[in-house]
C-alpha cells in the first residue's frame, strides 16, 4: 500500500509538471523576448540564441498572443545593429514559419518584401535573406497566399531602376517560382514573363537572373504562354539589329527553358533547332567561341530533355558537334594548317 501510494504520488507529481510545462515555456519565452531589447548586443545575441533553441523544440507551440509577440520580435531583430544578431534572427524564421498560423506568416512576408523593395541598403540585404528563408520553409498549403502576396510585388521590384533591388527581387522570385510557380494565374504568369523578358537586354548580372527566373517559370507556364515566349525569342533573333550579346542570351534562355521545362519544349523544336543551328554555323558565328558554346549547350539540353522530338535533327546536330570537336579557342597560329 505504501509503495502504491508513493507511485501514485509520483505520477501525480509528473502530471502536475506536465500541466505546468506550457506555463514554464511561456514564461521562458517572455523572459527571452524581454532580453532581446537589452542595450548590450551580447545580451541580445544570447537571448536570440535562446529563442532559436526554444523555437526548434518540437514540443514548442506558442498561443496566438505568443505568436504575435515572437514574430514582431524576430522582425525587429532582423534590423538589429549587430550583424551576428541579424544572422541568428534569420535562422529563427525557419522553425517560426512552420509553427505559427498563416496570418502571421503572411504578415512576415509582407513586411520583409516591403523592406526589400523600399528599405535602406543595410536592411535590404538581410531582409532578402530572411524572405528567401520564409519562401523555402513555409508550408506547402500556403502556396496560393505566397503567390498572391509576393509575385506582384517582386515583379514591380524587377522593374525598379535600382540594380540591387532588381537583382534581389529576381533572386527571391526565382525561389518562389520553383516552389509555387504552378499556382500562378495566367495573367500573373504573363506579367512575370513580360517583366523578365525585358531584363534579357539588361546588364549581365540581371540577364543571368532573368534567364534563371524564366526557366523556373517555364516549367509551370500554360502551353499558350510557352509558345508565345518561344515565338518572341525567334522573332527577336530575326532582327538584324540585335547585338551578339543579346543573341547569345536568347540561345542561353532557350537552353535553360529546355532543361527546366523538359519535354514541353519539344513542340517548339521545329522553330528552335534550325535557329540554333544557324547561329553556330561558321559563317554566322565568325569565331565567336561564346556563341558556339551556348549553341552546343542548347543542343545538349535538347537531346537530353526531348530525345524523340529532336530525333529528326540528330544528323545535323552531330555534324555541327563534330565540326567543333577539334576547335580550341585558346589556340592561335598563323599557319592555316
Amino acid at each position: 500500500m505504501l509503495f502504491r501510494s508513493l507511485c501514485d504520488g509520483r505520477r501525480g507529481g509528473d502530471h502536475a509538471q506536465q500541466q505546468r510545462a506550457p506555463e514554464m515555456t511561456s514564461f521562458t519565452v517572455a523572459s527571452i523576448l524581454e532580453k532581446t531589447t537589452n542595450r548590450d548586443k551580447d545580451f541580445r545575441y544570447m537571448a536570440t540564441s535562446d529563442l532559436l533553441a526554444e523555437l526548434s523544440k518540437e514540443t514548442f507551440k506558442p498561443d496566438s498572443d505568443g505568436e504575435r509577440k515572437i514574430c514582431k520580435c524576430v522582425l525587429k531583430l532582423l534590423n538589429d545593429q549587430s550583424s551576428d544578431v541579424q544572422g541568428l534572427a534569420v535562422k529563427c524564421l525557419s522553425p517560426l514559419v512552420r509553427k505559427v498560423h498563416e496570418q502571421q506568416v503572411e504578415e512576415i512576408m509582407v513586411t520583409l518584401v516591403t523592406q526589400v523593395l523600399t528599405g535602406k541598403e543595410e536592411q535590404r540585404d538581410i531582409c532578402s535573406i530572411g524572405l528567401k528563408t520564409v519562401v523555402l520553409e513555409m508550408p506547402q498549403v500556403m502556396a496560393v497566399t505566397a503567390v498572391r502576396q509576393l509575385a506582384p510585388k517582386l515583379v514591380s521590384g524587377v522593374a525598379k531602376d535600382t540594380l540591387e533591388v532588381k537583382l534581389e527581387s529576381m533572386d527571391i522570385l526565382n525561389d518562389l517560382l520553383k516552389r509555387f510557380g504552378g499556382h500562378l494565374r495566367e495573367e500573373e504568369s504573363d506579367a512575370c514573363l513580360t517583366a523578365l523578358f525585358k531584363e534579357l537586354g539588361s546588364r549581365a548580372a540581371a540577364r543571368k537572373r532573368a534567364i534563371a527566373c524564366i526557366a523556373s517559370l517555364s516549367a509551370a507556364l500554360p502551353d499558350k504562354l510557352l509558345g508565345q515566349l518561344v515565338a518572341s525569342i525567334v522573332s527577336k533573333m530575326d532582327d538584324k539589329g540585335i547585338t551578339a550579346d543579346l543573341r547569345r542570351t536568347y540561345i542561353q534562355t532557350l537552353s535553360a527553358i529546355s532543361r527546366s521545362g523538359g519535354y514541353r519544349l519539344g513542340k517548339q523544336l521545329d522553330l528552335v533547332v534550325p535557329l540554333v543551328l544557324q547561329q553556330c554555323s561558321p559563317a554566322k558565328a565568325r569565331g565567336d567561341a561564346e556563341m558556339c558554346e551556348a549553341c552546343l549547350q542548347a543542343f545538349d539540353s535538347f537531346v537530353l530533355r526531348c530525345p524523340k522530338d529532336v530525333a529528326v535533327f540528330q544528323q545535323e546536330i552531330a555534324r555541327m558537334a563534330l565540326q567543333y570537336i577539334s576547335y580550341d579557342p585558346n589556340y592561335a597560329d598563323e599557319d592555316g594548317e
